[in-house]
């Protein structure tokens, strides 16, 4: 039976760490949370992610290729681990990664940022182009989903304005 295992005390104290830029206290609360529960794919992510922040590549290669194994739908598992293979120069091994986030999850921004770059790097610049013109388009998308939903919102409230249930001091 699996604990609850975002409710973990390591796994949040984790996340608050390596949000403070402590990383390897965050890898040491990781590694508590995954003892606690080893199928925890989202340990094993984000302690792949302080990794490559402390930058240890290969054991963040380690934890990502074990979340990878546990639930291989996760595209930023794929991305994370094509940063890894990036910095440690594996730039083809880097981008059937970051094909793969992207084959997961085709809105997914910055799997194509970091694949324009290696692509820039490799001196493919017909591809890192084309990649780049994605990221654009998508976060205008994105901008333009922000602006929309805003505007319903701001459609919605007008209207309980007009019908008296809010006034405009509510606001």
């Amino acid at each position: 039976m699996r604990a609850n295992t975002f409710g973990s005390e390591h796994f949040q104290e984790g996340v608050m760490m390596f949000t403070n830029k402590r990383y390897e206290e965050s890898i040491k609360s990781f590694s508590k949370a995954i003892a606690e529960d080893p199928e925890f794919e989202i340990a094993y992510l984000s302690r792949g992610a302080a990794n490559i922040e402390a930058e240890r590549f290969g054991d963040a290669i380690a934890d990502l290729d074990k979340a990878v194994e546990l639930k291989p739908s996760h595209a930023k598992a794929y991305h994370l681990r094509g940063i890894a293979r990036t910095r440690l120069g594996k730039r083809e091994e880097a981008l059937r990664d970051f094909d793969k986030a992207i084959a997961l999850n085709p809105e997914y921004g910055a799997a194509f940022l970091s694949r324009s770059n290696v692509h820039a790097d490799l001196g493919h610049r017909a591809e890192a182009d084309e990649d780049m013109e994605t990221v654009v388009l998508l976060e205008e998308k994105n901008l333009q989903t922000f602006a929309d939903e805003n505007n319903v919102w701001r459609s919605q409230y007008l209207r309980l304005e007009a019908e008296g249930i809010v006034s405009e001091t509510d606001r």
